[in-house]
């Protein structure tokens, strides 16, 4: 503590942690997209399920249950197919709000 030196050093930004954190950040919305998009078609073949079912008991609430999950796993799965570029995009702004 002696001769002038200051015990508080300020805290000195580096940027070099927002390229790693948006890797980091693409590399999970990678997985999660890989993840959703199975999990996608999973909830397609149940939908055709039950909308085949549906039809070949003449149920058509069960039918319509079918159509709806197929419409819902489509939707989901465009979604999670730009996942991965979405995650770029707001990375690649947050780097350029840091810098």
């Amino acid at each position: 503590m002696g001769d002038g030196d200051d015990p508080i050093r300020p805290l000195v930004p580096v940027s070099d942690g927002m390229d790693t954190a948006r890797e980091l950040l693409i590399s999970i919305a990678g997985t999660i997209a890989n993840t959703a998009i199975l999990a996608t078609v999973a909830a397609l073949i149940f939908g055709a399920i039950l909308w085949g079912a549906g039809i070949v008991r003449q149920r058509p609430g069960l039918s319509q249950n079918g159509v709806q999950t197929i419409v819902g796993a489509v939707a989901c799965a465009i979604v999670a197919a730009g996942l991965n570029a979405w995650i770029a995009w707001f990375g690649q702004q947050a780097i350029s709000i840091w810098n």
